[in-house]
């Protein structure tokens, strides 16, 4: 807004030096400082200020100040950015103002109850023209230079609308469940979701979710550009006004760290009559630090004789344990028990700050594009598929987005066991996690897209658990990011905004044990552990593994009830 505009009305009806608009009384003075209530070791909120109001709703920037919807008053704020000075207010133009946007010097006001949009000058305080909405739920506003778009929480849809009359031009899904604030910048739409406590960045012309962050307050409320690729943030619950830089911050936010004992046992059993012989397993060790993992203290091994440690072909770092024979009615029993401290993790993954391919370390892109047995990444089915699905796309990202893509539309979710290989896969159209890597690694490599394997056990419900079926996903690198988590079953999902999550983010409900890029002498194409034995005579054995989960609900809680002892 220009100057000018800021001093008519700053004196228009006697708003100096107090405001008067039926409020005489609130001074303008500048908000108290304060320190920022969100841990941000990412880098991702530039400032933080009070709000001048308990029941905010959308905000708009007109390029110097931000506005704010009071909805409960039905009032227009305005206020000065660098330190949260409450600059003035005025009658908003409509009843419950929740929706709203600065463009072509008017502000755009939704209203929620009504269902109407006012087209609104602020500066002679008069509505030029108002129409109702596609629904009567609009919670978001945004402007793009030419459109104006709505977050429609009735609908779950972002609509983009021809400004003077409300006219559908487009519409598609909304990331989640309850859309609410909306801003635009020259090349994305970010919209928050309470529910998910995240902003979405969405694309505009490709229509689809892309990245999110979380958000350092639990209700989201409205959005804003700041300019620079920046964005203001309302939030209901804390009252504060934030001033976030997605595009600068780090990529990796690490968040709700818990720290968790896990112990995991494999066990082979000998029920005879005859007798087993060269009985091994090898187990995967977690790599002692990763961003959002840390082993507090070595893998305490448990079972009988030493763990031999050593090296796979894919770097992975094993511990094997053998024993010559388990007789009839014997067992061999091993495992290790682990101390834990997991984050949530999530990669803001900006399309633009992935390099080309060119930029892919030559030794990267060597070793994590080679065929494998369960891969076929030379099989005419496997290239001529992943290049049909990636057509002229050169750019990382989207050569990958189009794949990820690609597989949950093509996949349904079914574990029947085994492991089948991409052909089959392509052929049945259903699939297990690993399955699903499989084959997302494999048209990856086809196309030069270096990929690989993680996986680990998962506590499953509760903050004790049993966990038998384990999860396994896959890695790719991307230039500028390095290697970023997919996990195309969990993005297997109907909402526009889960299948973005399973790009670049991790719960804290999973230890990570093993990193894979194919067959390897200790692990094969498993994960976890391995077991194995030969025969002398007849015998039935039973060969199991499982994993036991006790999580602290708070970090620094003892993990293990009080009076109770874990078994050796």
């Amino acid at each position: 807004m220009r100057g000018d505009l800021l001093r008519s009305l700053l004196t228009f009806g006697g708003l100096l030096p107090t405001l008067s608009l039926g409020l005489a009384g609130i001074a303008l003075a500048p908000c108290e400082a304060a320190e920022p209530t969100f841990p941000d070791e990412a880098g991702l909120i530039l400032r933080d200020l009070p709000l001048p109001t308990t029941t905010p709703g959308d905000l708009a920037w007109d390029g110097e100040h931000v506005w704010i919807a009071d909805w409960q008053a039905g009032q227009l704020l305005w206020i000065d950015p660098a330190d949260g000075t409450l600059l003035g207010r005025m009658p908003a133009p409509c009843y419950r103002p929740r929706g709203l946007t600065w463009g072509d010097d008017r502000l755009y006001v939704a209203d929620d109850f009504e269902g109407r949009l006012y087209v609104f000058d602020p500066e002679q305080r008069r509505t030029e023209t108002t129409y109702l909405l596609p629904s009567e739920t609009a919670l978001g506003l945004a402007w793009d230079g030419e459109r104006l778009w709505v977050a429609d929480n009735g609908e779950q849809a972002l609509q983009a609308l021809i400004p003077r009359d409300g006219t559908v031009l487009t519409y598609f899904d909304a990331p989640a469940r309850e859309p609410g604030g909306m801003a635009c910048d020259d090349r994305y739409l970010w919209v928050s979701v309470r529910q998910r406590d995240r902003v979405y960045m969405v694309g505009r012309q490709a229509q689809k979710v892309i990245t999110s962050f979380d958000t350092p307050g639990p209700y989201p409320c409205g959005l804003a550009p700041a300019g620079e690729g920046r964005l203001w943030l309302a939030d209901f619950e804390t009252g504060r006004l934030y001033l976030c830089a997605p595009r600068e911050a780090d990529a990796i936010q690490t968040s709700d760290w818990r720290e968790a004992e896990v112990r995991m046992t494999a066990r082979i059993e000998n029920l005879g009559p005859g007798l087993v012989r060269d009985a091994f397993v090898h187990f995967a060790v977690a790599e002692p630090a990763l961003p959002h993992q840390t082993l507090l203290e070595e893998l305490r091994f448990f079972g009988p004789g030493e763990a031999m440690r050593w090296s796979d072909a894919w770097d992975q770092q094993i511990a094997s344990f053998r024993v010559p024979e388990v007789p009839a009615g014997g067992r061999f029993e091993v495992g290790y028990d682990a101390r834990v401290r997991i984050a949530d993790r999530n990669t803001i993954l900006i399309p633009e700050k992935v390099g080309p391919r060119e930029a892919i370390p030559p030794e990267i892109r060597a070793r994590y594009t080679v065929d494998g047995e369960r891969l076929q990444v030379s099989s005419r089915l496997v290239q001529e598929t992943a290049q049909r699905i990636v057509g002229a796309e050169t750019h990382p990202y989207w050569m990958m987005r189009r794949i990820y893509d690609w597989v949950i539309e093509t996949l349904e979710y079914e574990r029947v066991g085994g492991w089948d290989v991409p052909e089959t896969l392509i052929r049945r159209g259903t699939g297990s996690c690993s399955e699903y890597t499989f084959l997302f690694i494999a048209l990856c490599r086809a196309v030069g897209i270096p990929a690989r394997y993680e996986a680990g056990t998962a506590l499953r419900g509760d903050d004790a658990s049993v966990d038998d079926v384990y999860h396994r996903w896959a890695e790719v690198y991307l230039p500028g990011y390095g290697w970023v988590p997919v996990d195309p079953s969990r993005g297997d999902q109907s909402s526009p905004g889960a299948q973005a999550d399973a790009i670049g983010r991790l719960t804290n409900r999973i230890f990570i044990t093993t990193h894979g890029g194919g067959g390897s002498e200790a692990l094969s194409w498993t994960y976890n552990a391995r077991s194995g034995y030969g025969l002398e005579g007849r015998c039935r054995v039973n060969e199991d593994q499982w994993v036991v989960w006790r999580r602290a609900k708070e970090e620094g809680q003892a993990v293990i009830p009080s009076g109770a002892e874990v078994a050796p």
